[in-house]
């Protein structure tokens, strides 16, 4: 019962410390997939693109209209109509019970029934049926250009999955890499209590002058704010990836192991521009060229003819009813002769957009292009970088033996020591920027080809 209350009452006070999960990098990958914005962004586009799609699949499908239509009119000709539409005008509408006027010879006289007719109302429900037959390929054209923005979507989301894959990894390598500059933060610490300790006993023995203490403790102080500094680096790339993950800041996160990116198409892509293919982005751009050129059919189809047919079925009635039907058959055709260049000249506009995208997309090309040497020469610089910042870790910590020796034994005096240790601190850390470096050029490098999706690594 008590160890009970103890578990109870420590999760009340350090609630983080029992909820704090681990995630490694596969996990924290798939969790801002499913809660980045930037996801919610891509896949609204792509529902857009499809709604396009299917609009424009539908456009040679026939269209259905139903109307109701309620007037009240004392206009001779629309009550002479409206009489006729409903099957109820009769000879006396004509003015026929006026005939004696006409036999007696009064040709001019007017007869009252036909002008000046009383008010007549009229409902009339149509129902009518509008079929596109052709239409200069608009209909064509608009589904080529809906196909290819549908792709253009759908490709930019595997882009915006690479991309916050890649963001994912440079806050995760972040991680470790700040903590390897915590550990070797902390070996320059115990170092320097122990040149504190060493200093101090060699002050009170009256071997070395106070002077050589107050060194050893400035560099102390030196070395605790590089640690404190190491910590901030971690906590700060640890906020990045909550970010990325869609967590709240205060949620506890940990890391799990280390990953290595290996590279093995990469090479080849450096050698083979057409390897570039597989970058999303540019997949994307190019499928918005295809959009652009097919918006100029789409635009051009106004030059051509169109033909449709139209069915119609209309009821009329002087009150709500279906009690007169009537119903028309046309088939329509129509080609616009003259509008003084306009559609020419928004046919000349698609085709300046359509060339602009061309350029965007060549222009792109040679940017990804640019990106993949640039990793690609980051990467072989990081990697020498690497092997030099090893051989100065292993030179210095031989150094910084060999000055330690001698100053305990009184030869070499603490400003050497401290210098000694100053240099294998930066070795160090050095080596660990390195190898950062090295593995988030690697990550570039897989983005720029298309290669930085999780299953893929």
């Amino acid at each position: 019962m008590k160890v009970r209350t103890l578990v109870f009452a420590v999760g009340l006070v350090l609630p983080g410390l029992l909820m704090a999960q681990t995630m490694d990098f596969k996990s924290a990958v798939e969790t801002t997939l499913n809660q980045n914005p930037q996801r919610e962004v891509s896949g609204a586009r792509i529902d857009q693109a499809q709604a396009a799609l299917n609009q424009a699949n539908l456009g040679r499908m026939p269209q259905f209209n139903v109307s109701l239509t309620a007037s009240n009119s004392n206009n001779a000709l629309n009550v002479f109509g409206m009489k006729l539409q409903q099957r109820q005008a009769s000879f006396a509408d004509f003015g026929f019970k006026d005939m004696g006027q006409a036999m007696a010879g009064n040709f001019g006289y007017q007869p009252r029934d036909l002008n000046e007719p009383g008010s007549h109302t009229d409902f009339n429900t149509r129902i009518e049926m509008l079929l596109p037959i052709w239409n200069g390929g608009k209909v064509s054209a608009f589904q080529q250009q809906a196909q290819a923005m549908l792709a253009a979507a759908q490709q930019g989301d595997v882009a915006v999955q690479q991309t916050l894959t890649f963001y994912v990894y440079e806050a995760y390598e972040g991680v470790h890499a700040a903590r390897a500059f915590i550990q070797v933060a902390e070996q320059a610490l115990k170092a320097a209590d122990a040149y504190v300790t060493t200093t101090r006993n060699l002050v009170n023995q009256g071997v070395v002058v106070r002077s050589e203490l107050l060194s050893a403790q400035a560099h102390h102080a030196e070395v605790e704010l590089m640690l404190e500094q190491a910590k901030n680096q971690e906590l700060m790339a640890l906020d990045g990836l909550r970010i990325l993950m869609g967590l709240s800041a205060s949620s506890p996160l940990d890391v799990g192991k280390r990953v290595n990116i290996s590279l093995d198409q990469e090479a080849q892509a450096i050698l083979d521009p057409a390897s570039l293919d597989n970058n999303p982005r540019l997949q994307a751009i190019r499928y918005q060229a295809a959009a652009s050129r097919a918006s100029v059919n789409t635009t051009r189809a106004d030059l051509y003819p169109s033909v449709n047919v139209m069915a119609r079925n209309d009821w009329n009635d002087d009150r709500l009813g279906f009690r007169s039907s009537g119903y028309t058959v046309a088939a329509m055709a129509s080609w616009k002769l003259m509008d003084f260049g306009m559609t020419a000249s928004a046919v000349d506009r698609a085709n300046a957009q359509a060339k602009e995208q061309e350029a965007l997309l060549r222009a792109e090309e040679q940017t990804v292009r640019l990106e993949v040497l640039r990793a690609w020469r980051e990467y072989q610089n990081a990697l020498k970088q690497v092997e030099s910042n090893q051989a100065a870790v292993t030179y210095a910590t031989e150094a910084q033996a060999l000055i330690t020796r001698r100053y305990e034994t009184g030869v070499a005096t603490m400003t050497e020591v401290l210098a000694s240790q100053a240099q294998l601190d930066k070795a160090r850390a050095e080596l660990v920027g390195a190898e950062y470096a090295m593995n988030i050029h690697k990550a570039k490098l897989r983005l720029a080809t298309g290669r930085m999706s999780l299953d893929q690594l």
